[in-house]
């Protein structure tokens, strides 16, 4: 029997082989039970937050999404390639907080609007601008680009951009605005996103609209305004890449910039609201001006169509390139010296080129190719004319070399003969005492029988069987005057 200290002060006998086996009385073993079970149950919660601590490295990253993991500050996977650090949408695992971090980036295209306009109310913004409240502008109140021209304009735009490289956005960007938060609440205007690109956008409309014309920039050129103002922004994104400061954004030099009306009716680009009737007129007197040139244009393309057919373009380059060729041939021909072989080649290349122009204008149609028909044909005429007059010279030499003085009187008489008979020579008598008077003769010149009908023009002719026999060719057309008996 082993005897142990009870509860009133004296002592109680145990059996020696329970006292034993637990070594306790059963206060204590009580107690010690209570602590096996707690640090039973206190292992399995280790266990589950073990568990949890290691199912907490899972992450979900979405379609617009990529993601990145950092381990103590440092992005891995950027020494090897790029591809290798971004992880794509889907289900990802890294090391818990804090051996590692994961981080998500939203890579769908984002807008983020640039503004150069005056004090709006939020009744002139959906209903468009009645008048304006102030005399001047205030650089404290309003804002404003000024124009290559010494004008003033102001502009509400939009900057459409994504993030393409997700590892430098993190590393000079990051953090990114929430969310929730929108391009105008006051969340996100802290964001140096905002505030970077915000400054670089600015800067490239601010040079851009200095380089070009209000009316220009307001009117027809909007759309090239707006893409030189995508390529300016796109080329200060580069150069900061090149000085291994990437921001990982990228803009559409094309399409990057856009200048929606605000609220539907009032304009993206417009001048200063005290001038903006003054605007209106000079462009309304643009627009007319521009329409009279398209119409004249049109006018002139339908005229060249007419004259030298669908080929008249072509006709057209061939002939300028001529022209610009004789001008140079002309400039190396003056110079002193002149360059022989530069002079010999421009002399070819004349050639060549006259030779080009008139295979196009022999393949022309329109007007040009009957022109050139007819001229064709009254070259043959006028050549089978010379020849026949050659002919009938030649022969005709040998009965003048005999006899000159009866052949001159033969001519003359005929030609008289002729002279009086045509219709078209005036003939007016002057009596003369003792010589029986003078007939003069008023000769038309060739351009005033253009409008004659056929039978007026055959009997303009000259009698022909004289003319053959005496060899005479046609009445010269000057005024003559032919003294009579």
């Amino acid at each position: 029997m082993t005897q142990t200290p009870s509860q009133s002060g004296g002592r109680k006998d145990f059996p020696l082989g329970q006292a034993s086996q637990t070594g306790f009385d059963p206060a204590n073993q009580s107690l010690a039970d209570a602590l096996r079970r707690s640090f039973g149950i206190l292992k399995l919660v280790m266990f589950v937050l073990v568990i949890l601590y290691f199912f907490s490295g899972f992450f979900s990253v979405e379609q617009h999404e990529v993601g990145l993991v950092t381990r103590y500050g440092r992005i891995m996977g950027v020494g090897s390639s790029l591809d290798s650090a971004v992880l794509g949408p889907g289900w990802h695992w890294s090391w818990p907080y804090p051996f590692e971090r994961w981080v998500k980036v939203a890579v769908n295209e984002r807008e983020l609007p640039v503004n150069f306009l005056f004090q709006l109310s939020d009744e002139e913004r959906t209903g468009g601008i009645k008048g304006f409240r102030y005399d001047n502008l205030s650089p404290m109140r309003d804002d404003y680009l000024i124009t290559g021209d010494v004008n003033i304009l102001h502009a509400s735009l939009i900057v459409k951009y994504k993030i393409v490289d997700p590892v430098a956005y993190l590393m000079n960007i990051h953090p990114m605005p929430a969310k929730g938060a929108n391009v105008r609440s006051e969340e996100y205007l802290r964001q140096p996103e905002y505030s970077i690109l915000d400054r670089l956008a600015r800067n490239a409309v601010i040079e851009t609209a200095a380089a070009g014309e209000a009316l220009d920039i307001r009117g027809k050129g909007q759309d090239r305004f707006l893409v030189a103002v995508g390529r300016r922004l796109s080329e200060k994104l580069k150069e900061l890449e090149t000085r291994g400061e990437s921001l990982g954004i990228a803009v559409n030099a094309d399409t990057g910039i856009l200048a929606p009306k605000a609220g539907g009716t009032t304009e993206a680009i417009m001048p200063p609201r005290q001038v903006q009737e003054v605007f209106d007129k000079v462009f309304a007197s643009q627009n007319e001006k521009s329409g009279a040139i398209t119409k004249a244009l049109a006018s002139a393309q339908q005229r060249l169509r007419e004259t030298a057919g669908p080929g008249f373009q072509e006709i057209a380059d061939l002939v300028d390139a001529e022209f610009e060729t004789l001008l140079r041939l002309s400039e190396e021909k003056s110079k002193s010296p002149s360059d022989a072989a530069e002079v010999a080649r421009l002399s070819a290349e004349v050639e060549k080129q006259a030779a080009l122009v008139e295979a196009a204008l022999d393949g022309a149609s329109g007007e040009a190719q009957a022109i050139i028909k007819d001229a064709q044909i009254r070259r043959d005429q006028f050549v089978k004319e010379v020849a026949g007059d050659y002919d009938q010279f030649i022969l005709l030499l040998p009965e003048y070399r005999r006899n000159p003085q009866i052949f001159m009187s033969r001519l003359r008489d005929e030609t008289y003969s002729d002279a009086l008979a045509n219709k078209r020579v005036g003939k007016i008598f002057l009596p003369e005492p003792g010589e029986g008077g003078r007939i003069w003769l008023q000769i038309p010149r060739s351009s005033e029988g253009a409008n004659l009908s056929a039978e007026d023009k055959n009997d303009s002719e000259p009698r022909t069987d004289s003319a053959r026999n005496m060899g005479k060719g046609g009445v010269v057309r000057a005024p003559a005057r032919i003294a009579g008996p």
